[in-house]
């Protein structure tokens, strides 16, 4: 009977493992084709295709909904940034330069874009994702980092004389899709002449960028 048992528990891991690997397929090769083509131009039907899956249902299977989709991609990359975020600003002092807290917000985002290798496609997909209005409040992007952009941001603001709020938040819609696009067009690029993009160039170039158009002097 205990080897029925161990054996039924190990057919039930393998079957775990398999229906793993059918989900992580099935979510990287969304984020391809999301990226590549652009979110409205891509079906489920085209995902499941694209992955191999003679089953038309397997994506709501192993997945869910379209907006479960989504979720699970950007979570598995904006989960990673934010550790890495936490890990920055914690190792930057109060008293710290702007370009430092600064830094701690923008280079995590160009370091886990290194890590992933040529091609990638995870900033062309979440340059679409925060600009998509009919994605807007559906799909958790900022919650996971908002306490460290937080964090950072007023760390930055301390160094400011006094903005009215509506020119801060101005200001940082402004930096972060810089960021975002930079890192979209980049990363694009790499793809189409398959020459890796120079992350830690951009990465600093953003800081730098970002750094000054946050702490422009007012006119």
């Amino acid at each position: 009977m205990s080897y029925v048992l161990v054996g039924g528990s190990v057919h039930a891991s393998s079957r775990r493992a398999q229906a793993d690997a059918t989900r992580e397929l099935l979510v990287r090769t969304a984020e391809r084709l999301y990226a590549e083509r652009g979110l409205a131009q891509v079906s489920n039907r085209q995902i499941v295709e694209a992955a191999g899956q003679a089953n038309n249902s397997a994506l709501s299977y192993h997945v869910g909904t379209r907006a479960d989709l989504i979720r699970a991609i950007t979570r598995s990359h904006v989960e990673p940034i934010a550790a890495r975020t936490r890990e920055r600003l914690r190792a930057v002092p109060p008293s710290a330069r702007p370009r430092d807290h600064v830094a701690g917000l923008v280079l995590p985002y160009t370091e886990h874009l290194a890590s992933l290798g040529n091609p990638s496609w995870c900033a062309r997909f979440l340059a679409q994702v925060v600009t998509d209005p009919a994605l807007a409040g559906g799909v958790d992007v900022d919650p996971v980092l908002a306490a460290d952009f937080l964090e950072g941001g007023v760390a930055v603001w301390s160094h400011l004389t006094a903005l009215p709020p509506a020119e801060v938040t101005l200001r940082q819609q402004t930096a972060r899709n810089a960021v975002i696009h930079t890192c979209a067009e980049q990363e694009r690029a790499a793809a189409v002449t398959g020459t890796a993009a120079d992350w830690p160039l951009v990465g600093e170039a953003l800081t730098d960028a970002v750094t000054g158009l946050l702490l422009a002097p007012r006119r």
